[in-house]
């Protein structure tokens, strides 16, 4: 490690090898205190290397840079040869970005004092290695360090305001021979006078002066202050208020950034300049009087501050409210309450609303002594219920939200939402209300309501507008400025001014009556070939100013001031309430000792349990007032404004006079049991089958005599209650959890509370006539049966199978009825025997299933087919043929 007595800028450092090869894995390294080092470049033998333990990629090749401060890792000095003698040459600005113009990167990557080698492995150890070296016998004896020479070439830490170092003798070091108004020995920093701008190092770009501080000559040091320089108070040796120079220990009694004022107690004569010797003289202020302190500056620069009650050049007479020189007591009469404040005088003679012996009280009636009120003291307004007020303890708050702004017409029938442009202003084009002449800006609700505290308070709007470039025929209009709506149906306005010189205004308006007239209804727009007296209409009074302000519906700012209008925008809204001026004791605003039901600083609410009633006043006017709450003794309150109840007790309707759905009895007793539960038949919800009952029996004398009738009992209920099962129904309703069900029978009637069938259809029978009639078959549940008429000769018995009517048969028996003979067998009332037909003289040995008979061949007669028939003969199986004998035919002729 080497080490030097200061920090300099090192810019080469070339490394020269004795009688082995040049290190393979080592690190350059740098520091200022000898402790913390940084690298400023890694060597290594193989590319590998450079990742895995320096964890930087090799750089391909000499080396080269990117940036001013890059730390590179390079193996192109690690080769083994030469064995002898090698040389490692390591500039630390050449081929860098910012070596020609000397970059305050570059000079920072630059500066050391302590230069460190630090070494990590030698060339000869790592493979791969050249074949030449693995067979030199004498590698061995090669595989150490040896530096024979080491040369670091640098030069004085200058920042750039230097082009030379000379020694000094008395550090024993060398210092830089600084320029640009800088100082130190590597001109580190501005010079005592010159730190009106901050310091920098210097380049061949910005050689980065120091400037000049300004100090009027009254300063021999400067410091820079950035937040001075931020917020523009310091000025420069040309007048102009650029930079951050702070002037230190001003002389000549003077103070200030640029020693530009006088200490308090000295003042500047008038015409004398901030950089002249005497600019600051010693006020002469000892009277009885005077502070210490006079005017500064100006015309009047050397009078005295008096104290109060004192005036004059010296501070040498009384103030006016004030009497008895030296002493200057105050006036016993309170300024505000006197017609003439000066005059101290005999009597103290009051405003016309001002009493008392020194007029310091309001009269009966008047509040809020106050020196802006003509009268000295305002009328309770009290919405006219009563005359006893004070003035209000209120919170100061504002609102100046711009959420919710639109474009409106005079009616407020049509509304537009702005946009915002490049300066966040709200913007909207006139042509986006092409049928309107007079729009104005619509205040969102944040700012209309009850609004009595702004009474006496500042409303203040700021409004630009863009009129068509170019020479036209347009001309300013004229219109109120502010316009209030009241929910009471009033329309006032203020204001009535032409803007013909600029494009921005801001509206300040006093919000009490003075300057405030009416607008009529009968306007609708107020259009610039409109006259002042067709829609100005009288003056306001304080009695209709605060009834507006207690509900105002709309606030309208006015947004229209040229024929040729294109564009209207809106920077800024802001609304005081509960503000005190500071030269005032009292607020404007009244807090009204309210009768019974009324509430609000004016009396302007109806309190709970009341509601109000609107009615005509001589001024025309809707007055309000308020009435206690009709409820029938059902609800402590109604709807201020409507006097709708808010029912309890199980009633409805707007006062309350009616039992809800579900409840019976009469509400107009007003008590809290009036209206029971209906109990249609029972009260628990399982078994309460109408929704709605009435009273059927009204008895005012005796209340447990009241009936009633449910009147929505379902299709399956009837009775005054639901308590029975209508016909075709079965159930016990009067039982918990029990209901009515539709009767089981087939559409045939059954018992009201077991559900037994009591007729059942179709041949039907059982508890649901859910089985055919015995000697029936067929659909029990369809009411379809039919007799099973099984055969008396044939069955067994006269029932059947009850699904499809099939008799039990006797032997040889068959069919549904058991009334035919099975096949072979044959004479149902002869009990079925077994056929005994002629082979010789029958067809077949089948006989009739029914009869018996056989069927017998030709000629063949009997009931086994045994004999010829009557005339035939010759007996066989071909059957009797017919005797022709000719008598026979003969006789037969002649029969």
């Amino acid at each position: 490690m080497f080490s030097y007595f200061q920090v300099y800028q090192i810019t080469y450092i070339i490394i020269k090898a004795a009688n082995s090869p040049r290190p393979g894995t080592w690190v350059l390294e740098r520091s200022i205190d000898g402790i913390n080092f940084e690298p400023w470049q890694y060597f290594a033998r193989n590319d590998k290397e450079c990742i895995e333990r320096f964890g930087v990629p090799a750089t391909k090749g000499r080396p080269h840079y990117y940036t001013d401060s890059e730390v590179i890792c390079t193996t192109f000095f690690s080769r083994l040869t030469p064995l002898e003698n090698g040389e490692i040459h390591t500039s630390l600005i050449h081929g860098r970005p910012g070596a020609n113009e000397t970059s305050p990167e570059l000079l920072e990557f630059t500066k050391a004092r302590y230069v460190r080698f630090r070494l990590m492995g030698l060339r000869g150890t790592i493979e791969p290695l050249p074949e030449w070296f693995t067979e030199d016998l004498s590698k061995e004896k090669r595989l150490f360090y040896s530096i024979r020479d080491i040369n670091i070439g640098g030069q004085c830490v200058c920042n750039g305001h230097a082009q030379n170092c000379r020694y000094n003798v008395a550090s024993g070091h060398p210092e830089c021979d600084c320029g640009h108004h800088t100082c130190g020995p590597h001109c580190d920093r501005c010079c005592p006078m010159f730190n009106q701008r901050q310091w920098g190092p210097g380049s061949s770009r910005d050689a980065r002066h120091c400037l000049p501080c300004n100090c009027h000559g009254h300063a021999k040091s400067c410091h820079y202050d950035q937040d001075v320089d931020r917020a523009g108070l310091s000025m420069d040796v040309h007048g102009n208020y650029q930079g951050g120079g702070v002037c230190d220990n001003c002389t000549d009694y003077t103070t200030g950034i640029n020693c530009e004022l006088c200490l308090p107690g000295y003042y500047r004569p008038s015409g004398v300049e901030p950089n002249s010797e005497s600019t600051c003289i010693k006020c002469n202020c000892n009277g009885m009087g005077s502070s210490t302190d006079c005017i500064q500056y100006g015309k009047e620069a050397g009078k005295c501050v008096c104290i109060e009650g004192y005036t004059g050049s010296s501070c040498q007479e009384c103030e006016v409210g004030f009497r008895g020189y030296p002493k200057c007591e105050r006036c016993p009469c309170d300024p505000k309450g006197v017609i003439e404040v000066g005059d101290c005088e005999g009597s103290c003679i009051c405003k016309e609303n001002v009493e008392g012996e020194y007029c310091d009280r309001c009269k009966p009636g008047y509040f809020g002594l106050r020196s802006d009120y003509l009268g000295g003291c305002s009328e309770c307004y009290c919405s006219g219920v009563t005359n006893v007020c004070e003035s209000a303890i209120l919170q100061s708050r504002k609102i100046n939200t711009l959420k919710d702004w639109y474009i409106t017409d005079l009616k407020v029938s049509t509304f537009v939402k702005p946009s915002k442009d490049d300066n966040g202003l709200l913007s909207v084009g006139s042509y986006e209300l092409p049928d309107i002449e007079a729009y104005y800006w619509l205040a969102p609700e944040e700012y209309t309501g009850n609004k009595l505290e702004i009474y006496s308070s500042v409303l203040t709007f700021k409004v630009h507008w863009v009129i068509m470039r170019g020479d036209t025929s347009g001309e300013p209009t004229i219109g109120p400025n502010v316009i209030l709506v009241g929910k009471n149906g009033m329309r006032i306005a203020y204001g009535n001014d032409i803007y013909s010189s600029t494009s921005n205004t801001t509206f300040r308006v006093k919000m009490n009556e003075v300057g405030w007239y009416h607008i009529s209804e009968e306007v609708k727009d107020i259009s610039h070939r409109l006259r002042r007296t067709e829609y100005k209409g009288d003056p306001v009074n304080r009695r209709q100013f605060l009834s507006l302000l207690s509900d105002i519906k709309f606030i309208l700012v006015r947004a229209t001031f040229h024929t040729d209008q294109i564009e209207a925008l809106f920077e800024a809204a802001e609304m005081l309430l509960g503000n005190i001026e500071e030269t005032e004791s009292y607020s404007g605003v009244e807090k009204c000792s309210c009768p019974s039901g009324y509430s609000g600083l004016s009396c302007e609410s109806c309190s709970f349990g009341y509601v109000r009633i609107m009615a005509n006043t001589t001024e025309l006017q809707l007055q309000g007032f308020c009435a206690k709450c009709d409820c029938n003794g059902h609800s402590e309150t109604c709807n201020a404004d409507t006097g709708e109840c808010y029912c309890q007790h199980n009633t409805i309707g707007e006062k309350c006079e009616r039992c809800a759905a579900g409840f019976y009895g009469n509400p107009l007793r007003g008590t809290p049991y009036d209206c029971k539960p209906c109990a249609c038949p029972l009260e628990n919800v399982e078994n309460n089958f109408s929704p709605s009952c009435q009273l059927d029996v009204v008895d005012a004398s005796e209340e447990e005599k009241e009936s009633y009738v449910c009147t929505q009992c379902p299709l399956e209920y009837t009775g005054d209650h639901c308590d029975i099962c209508d016909d075709g129904y079965f159930g016990n309703p009067l039982e918990v959890g029990n209901k009515c069900l539709p009767c089981d029978c087939g559409g045939g009637p059954c018992d009201r509370v077991t559900g037994q069938c009591l007729s059942c259809k179709g041949n039907t029978e059982g508890w649901k006539c859910e089985k055919c009639k015995s000697a029936h078959y067929g659909d029990p549940e369809a009411s379809n049966c039919f007799p099973c008429l099984c055969d008396p000769i044939g069955s067994l018995s006269k029932d059947c199978e009850n699904k499809t009517g099939q008799c039990q048969c006797k032997p040889h028996f068959v069919g549904r009825t058991c009334s035919k003979c099975e096949e072979g067998f044959g004479n149902v009332t002869g009990g079925c025997a077994a056929c005994s037909c002629n082979p010789t003289g029958s067809s077949s040995a089948v006989c009739d299933a029914v009869t018996g008979l056989c069927e017998c061949r030709p000629g063949v007669e009997g009931f086994r087919c045994d004999a010829c028939q009557n005339l035939h003969y010759g007996f066989s199986e071909k059957g009797c043929e017919r005797e022709s004998y000719y008598f026979a035919f003969y006789d037969f002729q002649k029969w």
